[in-house]
């Protein structure tokens, strides 16, 4: 890893590219400056409905760029309580503020420990660097 990412301290990260914040069992979700620097300026977004089921490990909603398509998996089992519809009219809000304006969803988590495999910030910079 040549450049240098954003990576807040207070995020849980996933081994592709993907962030969660998380409040109590509220997560908000994700993708990294890193992800987005490989994918590409993003052009469509696919995003599930409020009030989706999430599974670990299952595909639920894709980022399209004009170089590739990011399929996001979730690391985590909950419901979907809230999705960027702002994303659908301007979906390069992603690239612009991928921490900020550009979260995708938010959900409730149904279970703490389903973050356990999470890196932290420290680990995903590791994580980085060995790409």
């Amino acid at each position: 890893m040549r450049d240098v990412f954003q990576i807040p301290v207070d995020l849980f990260y996933t081994k592709n590219h993907q962030w969660l914040a998380v409040d109590e069992n509220i997560v908000t979700f994700g993708v990294t400056e890193y992800g987005l620097k490989k994918l590409g300026e993003i052009v469509y977004v696919d995003l599930p409905e409020d009030g989706t089921r999430v599974a670990i490990d299952a595909d639920f909603a894709s980022l399209e760029s004009v170089r590739h398509i990011m399929d996001l998996f979730s690391p985590f089992n909950g419901m979907i309580t809230e999705v960027n519809y702002r994303l659908f009219e301007d979906p390069s809000i992603i690239n612009d503020d991928p921490y900020g304006e550009g979260w995708i969803f938010m959900a409730e988590l149904d279970n703490e420990k389903d973050l356990a495999s999470l890196f932290r910030s420290s680990e995903y910079k590791a994580h980085l660097q060995s790409l």
